[in-house]
């Protein structure tokens, strides 16, 4: 693997996987908003939650960096509110950034992915595995979302040598809640640390072609679903 494309290497976990890969002498193509800060890494600047934005990443990622072999969407916004009180454009936005812009640049990059033979490695979380949390009505739909999209991504890819690779990650400790609602997270010693999910996630893409982890589950110790 030499070139990786990250959706949301800014921060929080993809991040540290940008991390890996650039200490791995693999090169890192970031997608976001704001700009990665880690030496080494390739800038898009793109508002995924505008259609024109992601339009033009596109065209620039197969006019410069066509040849990637994997792309790994960590693109997440917590959307946290009362069931009683989330407003329509907090819903909106969440589903903009969490599912319509993740699947809609795979979809626009498809035919590169097969071609490249590259494979697609998407963040999930345990919410969408069960009823998800009190007040994360629009993250936890726009979850389910993004898994039933990547089962289509997987069922297209079925006959391809790329792999759709679904994590359900559990909370990690990041910035990701206090951006989002301006909460820290409590007892962040209690939450996974980035790095070591970065691992299991190169981990993963690196295994050998005829191995396809279609989805994988990493909780937090104490929070093992029943």
């Amino acid at each position: 693997m030499k070139k990786v494309i990250i959706l949301g290497a800014s921060d929080g976990l993809g991040k540290a996987i940008a991390i890996l890969c650039i200490s791995e002498k693999i090169e890192v193509i970031n997608i976001s908003r704001t700009p990665c800060d880690i030496s080494g890494v390739v800038n898009i600047t793109c508002d995924l939650s505008k259609e024109e934005n992601i339009d033009s990443t596109v065209n620039t990622i197969k006019e410069k960096h066509s040849d990637f072999d994997a792309i790994i969407n960590c693109v997440a916004i917590v959307a946290m509110e009362k069931i009683n009180e989330i407003t329509y454009p907090k819903f909106e936005r969440a589903f903009k950034i969490n599912t319509i812009a993740p699947l809609y640049f795979l979809s626009s990059l498809f035919d590169n992915i097969v071609k490249n033979e590259a494979d697609i490695l998407n963040i999930g979380t345990t919410a969408d595995l069960k009823a998800g949390f009190n007040d994360q009505l629009a993250y936890t739909s726009t979850k389910y979302g993004l898994r039933g999209g990547s089962y289509n991504l997987g069922l297209e890819l079925a006959k391809t040598k790329s792999r759709m690779i679904y994590v359900h990650c559990g909370g990690m400790n990041t910035q990701m809640h206090e951006k989002d609602y301006g909460k820290k997270i409590e007892n962040p010693e209690e939450w996974m640390n980035p790095s070591d999910i970065a691992g299991i996630v190169l981990y993963t893409l690196k295994l050998p072609k005829q191995v396809e982890i279609t989805e994988i589950t990493i909780s937090r110790k104490g929070r093992r679903l029943i």
